[in-house]
């Protein structure tokens, strides 16, 4: 019985240990790219293999213009997808402040499936630079869990520099409500 308990004790441990594995080794990736190219790639490698997409967007905040700018797609129509229509003006808020927003799956009054989504802000020195918008995930994943959020978090804090580089030096500062797509 005594061996019994640690067994699952140490069960619980090892889920621990995976998402700790996982997140260095999402972390590693991310400081490790070479150059814009290998960022962007590291990025997609990440979502699909860490977070079950291959329909992802990278939408640059456009401060001059104060809209989206589509930087970076993989398994979408980039051109007819509306960042700020699939985020609402409170997804558009809360991402804006920094946190993600994560639309789970519902039936519209249409009766179209609404699949689950992410949003997660790109952050440098405390303003969101970017999106990258999670928007289908494999069939043999449901939903998005805990260990996922731990990720969206590092990817928010880490992905802007590897991804940008200097140019996210120059950007001003400009408040997202008044984004536009």
């Amino acid at each position: 019985m005594n061996g019994d308990k640690h067994i699952a004790s140490g069960t619980k441990s090892s889920g621990a240990g995976m998402n700790d594995l996982r997140l260095e080794a999402a972390r590693k990736r991310l400081s490790e790219s070479r150059n814009q190219e290998d960022a962007i790639e590291a990025l997609r490698e990440i979502v699909a293999n860490f977070l079950g997409s291959e329909e992802i967007g990278l939408f640059k905040v456009e401060r001059r213009t104060a809209t989206f700018e589509t930087y970076w797609s993989f398994g979408i129509d980039a051109e007819n997808y509306d960042v700020l229509r699939a985020l609402g003006e409170a997804g558009l808020q809360r991402v804006m402040r920094g946190e993600c927003h994560v639309v789970l799956p519902s039936r519209e009054r249409s009766g179209t499936v609404v699949r689950v989504q992410a949003f997660i802000p790109i952050r440098f020195a405390n303003q969101t630079v970017a999106i990258l918008a999670i928007l289908r995930l494999l069939p043999q994943k449901v939903a998005f869990d805990r260990s996922d959020m731990e990720l969206f978090k590092l990817l928010s804090e880490e992905a802007a520099k590897p991804l940008f580089g200097s140019s996210v030096h120059s950007m001003p500062k400009l408040e997202g409500p008044g984004i536009r797509a």
